[in-house]
């Protein structure tokens, strides 16, 4: 492997014996039996382990669709939950992630558990209350570190370009609203700064360990955005219906979210996401 990879985040408290990237990448192209999974996108690594502090296993998400604003959302999340001591959810400690060769890697504490089912909708619910509550710890819209937002409003859940304030954010939509005929408008100066939008809200990114902590996986879907952006997701699934019915929401005006679902299906016959950008936003490059 003579090329060099860049290194996102080497976080210093992980484990004394995590591999360095190259052993990493090395070993996720060339998997052992039953290592690979090719719907989850990653795979289980077994470690040699010389002291308790060692970790036994890793997890690693790989892929070129992997995003480092994924893995960085992520690790501020885990973070500010262990920091702050919140009891009813735990998420996975990302002890690395790098880019190599177009490909991104995601290296995460190995979850011991089982996913979640109906069983546990109120842990659920708990967990998913609880990380809406986590702070923006910047004022742009988006990932953590930059990075395209993953939400069900957009046409294949993904933006088409990066959003530098919340007033571009807003200007977009209204002008998707403005050129299909729409009368509604978004107005995000009457919603409470940015939330922490859980928009993939399905069994499979929800586990429970073995001491029965919800654990929250897979953070391809998690942006902090203004919270009726969270309104939006929670149509968005039935496992996203039935959550709605246990949470308090955050604050923010019907109109809103009216209006953000109004765009939303204004885009779908156009199939792209690019209808109603500002002047000033067209030249922006999709990443």
């Amino acid at each position: 492997m003579p090329s060099q990879a860049l290194v996102v985040i080497n976080d210093a408290s992980k484990p004394a014996n995590i591999p360095g990237w190259r052993t990493i990448a090395k070993r996720c192209f060339e998997p052992g039996p039953h290592q690979a999974d090719p719907y989850i996108r990653g795979m289980c690594l077994d470690l040699q382990t010389e002291s308790p502090h060692d970790a036994s296993k890793i997890w690693v998400k790989f892929g070129s669709s992997i995003t480092m604003g994924e893995a960085c959302t992520q690790h501020y999340v885990a973070h500010y939950l262990r920091n702050n001591d919140i009891p009813n959810v735990r998420v996975p400690l990302v002890y690395l992630a790098f880019k190599w060769e177009g490909y991104s890697f995601i290296v995460d504490e190995y979850i011991d558990g089982t996913t979640c089912d109906n069983s546990d909708i109120h842990r659920i619910a708990a967990a998913v209350q609880a990380l809406i509550a986590i702070p923006s710890p910047v004022e742009t819209p988006g990932r953590v570190g930059g990075g395209l937002i993953e939400h069900p409003f957009f046409i294949d859940r993904h933006a088409s370009i990066e959003y530098g304030s919340v007033m571009d954010l807003q200007d977009h939509i209204n002008g998707i609203l403005r050129v299909t005929g729409k009368t509604r408008r978004v107005d995000f100066s009457r919603e409470r700064g940015l939330c922490l939008c859980v928009s993939d809200l399905k069994f499979a990114n929800f586990m429970k360990d073995r001491d029965g902590t919800i654990v929250a996986v897979d953070f391809g879907g998690y942006s902090f955005l203004p919270p009726s952006f969270f309104g939006h997701a929670l149509e968005d699934s039935s496992l996203a219906h039935t959550l709605k019915y246990f949470l308090e929401l955050p604050d923010f005006p019907s109109e809103n979210l009216l209006a953000l679902m109004s765009a939303s299906f204004s885009l779908v016959p156009f199939g792209s996401n690019k209808i109603g950008l500002p002047k000033r936003l067209k030249d922006k490059k999709s990443l």
